[in-house]
């Protein structure tokens, strides 16, 4: 089975991302009080890995746990604040 990992391409909102490009090395998504914090990397080879395109997608949507609802009520998932490909490991 070949891993997946994530490109990311914009901020969801349409503002210019200084990350678009580059994968996912690192997300905590309970970072700075569930607001989420990554860091990311133009080298393939230092790209989170995942098992399936599932468990990607799934860890994109992962809801912070510190605080799981925004104040607007909806779901806290702040890796969606991101557009992404979830990409074959090449």
């Amino acid at each position: 089975m070949t891993d997946h990992i994530i490109r990311a391409v914009a901020f969801a909102n349409g503002v210019p991302c200084p990350h678009a490009g580059q994968w996912i090395a690192t997300f905590d998504h309970d970072a700075y009080d569930g607001q989420g914090y990554g860091t990311f990397t133009d080298k393939v080879n230092d790209a989170k890995r995942f098992h399936s395109n599932a468990a990607a997608f799934e860890f994109w949507r992962r809801r912070s746990r510190v605080k799981p609802t925004r104040p607007d009520g909806r779901p806290n998932r702040p890796l969606t604040a991101l557009t992404v490909v979830i990409e074959p490991l090449p």
